[in-house]
Formats: structure tokens, sequence, C-alpha cells
């Protein structure tokens, strides 16, 4: 055990030194950024937890890849370590987790504004009372927390995009913190993700349960040392984990507690509308033992974010919201392929239809998926859907892949290809680091395509080329999880 917080501490090490190492590189670019063309990349440096977008070099994103790169191969390292343990705990697993995670949250700078979303929506419903969904003039609350903020998000700030149980959570947060530092609550929303991910980190737990103890361990440590996980869940602070917490939760209890299943799914499509694709099949797993566990799942699912709904008008205002986040192309399939088209001047609909396409494509997969799922309840049908979901996305932001990282703890194909595809994901923040220019689209074109094609081939050749992470077949009394 010795060797497994070795690798804890140098991992903690590495995410202190490179927070600095990257901070200290994001404002050495300042003498060459031109106010007049890299205003957006000044006024991001200027907040209390710098955001680093549009800048005018790639040396800030580079040493991002590189430190979380470092930390892969630590933790890849410490998942090993566990292999070796005597002890039958996961214990340690956990605590190493939380003191990298730690760590983690105090990280200089961070590569996606959301957070200052999430401290906007908190405050605005929370202590002011303004539905968040319903942004079509200038704020005029005089408050200091969005006096800093409106720089970056401008004024009026994009709407609401998230579910109402988001909101609502946020604005619970927003009114317990009406008086701290902009920054305190941005650490807030940090710790939050930290603390689902360590929920998320004990629902995997629970679903291979029924395996060697020593290799459940491995399993989990191998979900919590991704580099996905690292980054997203402590530095990005995305609410993303709040919505995979209850989501695995809900996979883990279906069996036993279809009702809290139901429950906690519905809390999680509340957070974030991408959950209902579950839930197909967790009903299908309910409906294994009865029909009327089936129903509560479906019913409750459906329920709570419609409940939740109730504080808020949405109206058309939020649908066009929703229509903007769903038609914004950035680094994706979607994307890859409208780039000939707006090569060529074609018209909105011809984009569309490819849109259409894709997303017929992804509705085929997921209906076949949940067929054969009907049948098999084999765990690789909801993976093919999840995984379908993310390629048919218009922008596949880096923190969508949460979604899959859980799946790194199955075995075989899928595994290699969830651990790949998520690490991969954090290239695709190049797209927001650096100034869109002709020879840097090119550079994005590569990586959307390393992102798409690279995670396949290393799943094709199967678990030799990550050994130490994927194993070659399903243990004892796991449901398979054939790719």
């Amino acid at each position: 055990m010795a060797r497994y917080w070795t690798w804890i501490a140098v991992m903690a090490a590495v995410a202190l030194l490179g927070s600095q190492l990257a901070r200290w590189i994001a404002f050495s670019m300042l003498p060459q950024a031109p106010p007049d063309r890299y205003h957006g990349f000044i006024v991001g440096l200027s907040l209390p937890i710098p955001v680093v977008q549009v800048a005018p070099h790639w040396y800030a994103i580079i040493t991002m890849w590189c430190v979380f790169a470092a930390l892969a191969i630590c933790g890849w390292q410490a998942a090993r370590a566990v292999a070796g343990w005597q002890r039958e705990t996961i214990v340690p697993v956990f605590a190493g987790y939380l003191i990298v995670a730690l760590a983690l949250t105090f990280f200089s700078i961070t590569l996606s504004i959301d957070g200052y979303y999430y401290v906007f929506f908190a405050r605005l419903f929370g202590v002011y009372g303004v539905n968040p969904y319903v942004l079509v003039s200038p704020i005029t609350i005089n408050d200091g927390i969005f006096a800093q903020e409106f720089p970056l998000l401008h004024n009026p700030p994009f709407p609401d995009p998230y579910g109402p149980g988001f909101t609502l959570l946020a604005g619970l947060i927003g009114k317990l913190e009406s008086g701290a530092s902009l920054w305190a609550q941005l650490w807030t929303w940090r710790c939050m993700s930290v603390a689902a991910c360590a929920l998320i980190l004990a629902a995997v737990a629970r679903i291979v349960k029924k395996i060697a103890p020593q290799e459940r361990a491995r399993r989990v440590a191998i979900v919590a040392f991704h580099p996905l996980t690292l980054y997203e869940s402590a530095a990005g602070g995305h609410n993303d984990f709040l919505m995979v917490a209850a989501t695995a939760w809900s996979f883990a209890l279906v069996d036993e507690l279809p009702l809290i299943a139901g429950l906690l799914l519905g809390a999680a499509i509340a957070i974030k509308y991408f959950a209902a694709i579950l839930l197909p099949f967790i009903a299908l797993r309910a409906a294994r033992k009865s029909v009327v566990a089936a129903a509560i799942v479906v019913v409750l699912a459906v329920l709570v974010p419609v409940l939740c709904f109730h504080p808020f008008a949405f109206g058309t205002v939020g649908q066009a919201t929703m229509a903007k986040v769903g038609s914004s192309l950035s680094m994706s399939l979607n994307w890859l392929l409208a780039l000939p088209l707006f090569a060529l001047k074609a018209s909105d609909s011809v984009v569309r239809s490819v849109q259409f396409a894709i997303l017929t494509a992804f509705a085929l997969v997921t209906l076949t998926a949940i067929v054969r799922y009907a049948r098999t309840l084999c765990n690789a049908d909801m993976f093919r859907s999840i995984t379908a979901l993310l390629w048919s996305l218009p922008a596949l932001h880096p923190w969508y892949s949460a979604w899959l990282v859980p799946v790194c703890a199955a075995r075989g194909a899928w595994a290699a290809y969830a651990w790949w595809f998520s690490a991969l994901s954090l290239l695709v923040y190049a797209h927001e680091a650096v100034l869109p220019t002709p020879f840097n689209h090119a550079i994005f074109v590569v990586l959307t395509l390393a992102l798409l094609i690279a995670p396949i081939a290393l799943a094709r050749v199967g678990t030799r080329s990550v050994p130490s992470i994927c194993g070659q077949a399903n243990m004892p009394g796991e449901e398979g999880t054939r790719a």
C-alpha cells in the first residue's frame, strides 16, 4: 500500500505545481495580446479564477494537457498498485481521490466559463428571485458579483440551459452564499462536483460488488484517477457530475429499490435532460423484477423534473435557448461534416439536414440497443447508446464525456474505448483556449479526428494497449459488457 500512497502524493504535487505553472504561462501571454483583438482573453485573466480562452498562443492549453497527461500516468500507476493490495478495503481509493481532487479544486485557471454561469444563475434566482430561463433584457440589479461577471458573460447573459432541478439546487446554494466572494462561490461548485464524483465512485463500487475485493478496488481507482475525472470534477467543477451521480445510483439501486431508483433518475433528468437516454434501460432492468416496478421508475423519472419546473416560466424564450444550444457547432462529427458545406456556402437547411441525419442514426442505434437490452440485459447496449449520443452532439464539449467515464470500470474493449475517448476529449478544449484562425482550424480538425478515430483503433486492438487498465473478460458474477 506504500506504493499506492506514494503515487497519490506525486499526483497531489503535480496538481499543485502544475497549477502554478499553468497560471504563470497563461499570464506570460498578456504582452502578446493586443486589447483590440484579445479582449476576451484579457477579461478572462482578470477574474478570481482566471479563464483561459481565445489566447494568442497554444502555450497554456499545451501546459494543461501535459499536467493532466502526467496525472493520467500517475493515476494508472496508482490503479496498478491497488491490484497488489493484501487488505480487502476500498476506502484508500476514496481517500486518495479526495486528496488529489482537493488539491485540484485550487487549480489556478480554468478553460470553461460555466462555473461563472452557475454562480450567476444561483445568485439571480436564489437571492433576487429572478427567473433565469427568461433573460431578454439587461440585468439592472446593483450587485458586486454580477459586476465582476458581466465583462465575461455579457449583459444580459445567456439564459439558463440547465434543468430545473439544477436551478433549484443552485438557487439554494446562492441564497446560502449570498455574502460570499465570487472566488468562494466558484470553489463551492468545484467542491460540489468533487462530492458528486465521490458518490459516482461509491455507485460504481456497489455495481461491481460481486467481484473480488482487490479487483473491485482497482476498477474504482481506474474511474477515480482518470484524467478527465480529475479535471472536470475538481478544476472544471461541472454539473454533469451531479447528473451522473444520480444516474449511477439509480442504476445501482434499481434491482432492490425501484422507487428510489425512479426518484434518482428523475433528479438526474431534472439536472440535465440528457439523462433521459437511460430511462428505457433502467426501466427494462426494473421490469425484470415486475412490471409495476418498471412503471414506478418511468412515472417518477418523468414526474420529478415536471414538478421541479413548477416555479419557473419556460415559454418560447426557454425553447429558443435550448434550440441555440442544440445548433452550436464545435469540434464534433456534426462540425466536421458541416465544414465542407460551409466552404461551399450551403444553405442552413442543408447543414440542418446533416444534423438531422446524424440524429436519425443516433435514434436507430439507441432503439436497437434498447431492443437488445430487453433480451439480454447486456450493459454494452447501454454503453453503445451513450456513445451514440456523444457522437451525435453538435458540440462535443469535454465535460460531456464524464457520462462515459464510469464505463472504464467495465471489462474488455468497451472499457478501453471509454478510457481513451474520455481522456482524448480534453483535446476539445483547444477550440475554446486559442483564437480561431485558419491554421488553428486545421489543427482543430486533426484533433477532432483523433478523438473520434483513435479510441476505436485502441479498443479494436484489445486491452493489450492498456493492460493495467482494462481486462480481457468479465469477472465471475458480472453481467456481460461485450463490445
